[in-house]
């Protein structure tokens, strides 16, 4: 994973991630040939790498976070992110979940992307991204968390940052064996190919080693988050053994394990250390069920309802309703829903008309959940009420990292109101928190264009720091 990001970094450096053309095609190629590679490394060594890292007197701070930026972009505008608010919401509460037994300063983003491989990966500054295969594969919320655990660790352990370093002499190499590729590619596109990966694969083999260390911390620690948040520590060498028992005849192996290679030592050592480790479990529910649920739902491929029990068979159904019928009024298809906030807020949905009181009582018994925000905002969207909406999502947009749907619905609520200069700015604001930095001063500048008398000093004040703030990062981009 961690020789990925390092592709990563030289592809967004010379703008090729942004080229759907073959040498996007041989990138993604490229990377999960590196990825393979582990497979055929050592066994991990039994001396770990000391937590922390000393590597900070060259990958600051400020360098990790405009790095962060540039690579949420990237996700923004490259990979299918899944937008439904009860799955991001749950993804996203795991998370939190878990940084409450971490020491951070980061601002830890959790997305889902829409993607069948199972497969999780960390970027820089705390962004963690899990496909939407590896929630279906999971049998307990115990193996997401352990999983995402792992990541976050990655994270924490300053892996990052160690591997930015440890891949600095190998850069020039990589830059311009993607600039050859270029060039030789769009005349001949296997001798592209041949000459990217050729470039690469010496720097990915002095690199192999030192991610595989990588990979046995993150274990380490990982696992010691995972009991301390309450789940099962013995998750996460479960879920990575039934992994590789599933496919282990498979032609196609999973991303998962091409990017986290498995080995018996590796899952020994997992389950020695999860029995040194107690735990005081947390309650089940039937969270994962619904996600899985809504996650077929997505794509199209539900279960047949023979298979599902009569509470999970009724909130499907009730899935299928408000997809095939976006307007209220239907008549619910069933009425044993499970008993969930899920289920609470798809028949709030549904109802003939805005229940107010009942989406405000769950909202005040539920505040830090996105999905309840979003979803009555956009039932008030739909009845014109703009300046609910404003008053509803604009001091929470605050408190959420990932706030772009947030102040996208902001900005349609101003846009109600015919304000220009504050549509724009919540624009801006949308697209400077996913690092879409150009769009980001398009937006601010319309903003600026478009303030009139009217307007106070506060939302002035408030343009005049976001252009700076736009300004400031597009330069520590370019200067990276």
């Amino acid at each position: 994973m961690l020789t990925v990001l390092n592709v990563w970094y030289a592809s967004w450096k010379t703008g090729a991630h942004n080229l759907h053309t073959l040498l996007g095609q041989a990138l993604s190629f490229c990377l999960l040939v590196l990825s393979s590679l582990s497979l055929l490394a050592e066994e991990p060594k039994l001396n770990l790498p000391e937590l922390g890292s000393p590597n900070r007197a060259t990958f600051s701070s400020q360098a990790e976070d405009t790095l962060s930026l540039a690579f949420l972009e990237m996700i923004y505008s490259q990979a299918d992110l899944v937008t439904d608010p009860e799955l991001n919401d749950y993804v996203r509460t795991i998370g939190q979940r878990l940084l409450r037994h971490v020491r951070t300063n980061r601002h830890y983003q959790f997305y889902l992307i829409n993607d069948n491989n199972i497969n999780a990966f960390a970027g820089p500054g705390g962004i963690i991204a899990l496909h939407t295969g590896l929630i279906l594969a999971a049998k307990t919320e115990d193996e997401i968390a352990a999983v995402m655990a792992h990541e976050i660790q990655h994270v924490q352990q300053e892996h990052i940052s160690r591997m930015f370093d440890q891949g600095k002499k190998g850069m020039l190499t990589t830059l311009g064996s993607i600039v050859g590729a270029l060039i030789v590619g769009s005349q001949n596109p296997q001798a592209g190919m041949g000459i990217m990966m050729g470039g690469m694969a010496l720097n990915a083999q002095q690199q192999l080693a030192f991610s595989r260390d990588h990979e046995w911390e993150a274990d380490r620690t990982g696992i010691d988050v995972l009991a301390a948040a309450g789940y099962n520590p013995n998750a996460m060498a479960d879920f990575f053994d039934t992994l590789s028992n599933r496919y282990r005849n498979d032609s196609k192996i999973p991303e998962m394990l091409l990017t986290h290679p498995v080995s018996t030592k590796r899952l020994n050592d997992s389950r020695a250390r999860a029995r040194t480790l107690s735990y005081q479990a947390r309650q089940q529910d039937n969270t994962l069920a619904l996600a899985k649920l809504r996650i077929q739902n997505l794509t199209g491929k539900t279960e047949s309802n023979d298979k599902l029990s009569s509470e999970l068979a009724c909130y499907q159904s009730h899935l299928k309703l408000l997809q095939t019928h976006k307007t209220q009024s239907l008549s619910p298809p069933c009425h044993a829903l499970p008993k969930h906030l899920w289920s609470d807020i798809i028949q709030l949905q549904a109802s003939k008309n805005i229940n107010h009181s009942a989406w405000k009582s769950l909202i005040e018994l539920h505040p830090n959940n996105s999905a309840l925000l979003l979803h009555y905002a956009d039932l008030l969207l739909e009845q014109q009420q703009a300046s609910s909406v404003i008053d509803l999502l604009t001091p929470s947009a605050a408190r959420f990292n990932e706030s772009w749907e947030f102040w996208k619905r902001i900005a349609q609520a101003w846009n109600q109101r015919n304000d220009s200069a504050q549509e724009a700015y919540a624009m801006a604001k949308a697209y400077a928190g996913i690092g879409s930095l150009k769009l980001g001063q398009i937006q601010i500048d319309r903003a600026e264009k478009s303030l009139t008398n009217n307007h106070s000093l506060a939302l002035k004040n408030d343009i005049l720091l976001l252009k700076t703030w736009l300004e400031t990062q597009q330069k520590a981009r370019e200067n990276l």
